[in-house]
Order: structure tokens, then C-alpha cells, then sequence
């Protein structure tokens, strides 16, 4: 597992993509809708961060994402322990598949499968 990217939840998208880009030359890699959030993805040298903007959240909340190889195997280990507590597996246009698993109510784990055909 290697770390894959860091999601925070913001409470103005734009404000805070002026600013990351402003203050850490951060470069736009792309943004999704999912739901009804917004999110942004951003490459920060070696690292990568997503903004999530949700117009109706009232707790701002984080999460950390590490990239697997198989999310499968990750899912059916985590749903031995921790079924209640996994959201996912979910597929993107991007070719991510990804899970969730809420450590907290404000702190969340997240794995990511990337496609090789991207």
C-alpha cells in the first residue's frame, strides 16, 4: 500500500482552490460530481489532494486514501470486521474504484484501486 491522496471537506471550493493553487502552485488534475459533492483533485509535486465541497455537511470531516492493488481483497477483509462501518465499493469514470470505512464520525479510510486502462 502506498499512500494515494488526502481528502478534506472545505466549505467554499473555489476559496479554497484559489488558495492551495495560489499559496502551493498546486496544479488541477480534474473534478467529479458524486452525489452531491463537488471534488476536486489537485498534484501537489509527489502528492495529491481532494477538495470536497457538500452544500449541505455540517461537519467538515477528512479522510486518507491508499492505493491497493486489489480492492476486493481489501473489502472482503475489512467486511469480516467491519461491515456496518464500509461504504462502497464505488466505480469512477476515471477508472478508480474505491471503499470507505468510517474510523469516526469525522475521520474516514479510504482505498483506491486504479485501472490499468486509463
Amino acid at each position: 500500500m502506498k499512500l494515494h491522496h488526502l481528502g478534506i471537506d472545505v466549505v467554499d471550493l473555489d476559496k479554497s482552490t484559489d488558495y492551495i493553487q495560489s499559496t502551493y502552485q498546486a496544479r488541477f488534475l480534474f473534478e467529479i460530481t458524486f452525489g452531491e459533492e463537488t471534488i476536486r483533485f489537485f498534484q501537489l509535486n509527489e502528492f495529491v489532494l481532494e477538495l470536497i465541497y457538500h452544500p449541505a455537511k455540517e461537519q467538515l470531516s477528512c479522510h486518507i486514501a491508499w492505493q491497493v492493488d486489489s480492492i476486493d481483497h481489501i473489502f472482503d477483509h475489512l467486511n469480516s470486521e467491519h461491515s456496518n462501518q464500509i461504504e462502497g465499493p464505488y466505480q469512477f469514470k476515471n477508472g478508480w474504484t474505491s471503499i470507505f470505512l468510517e474510523v469516526e464520525e469525522k475521520l474516514y479510510v479510504e482505498w483506491v484501486e486504479e485501472s490499468l486502462s486509463k
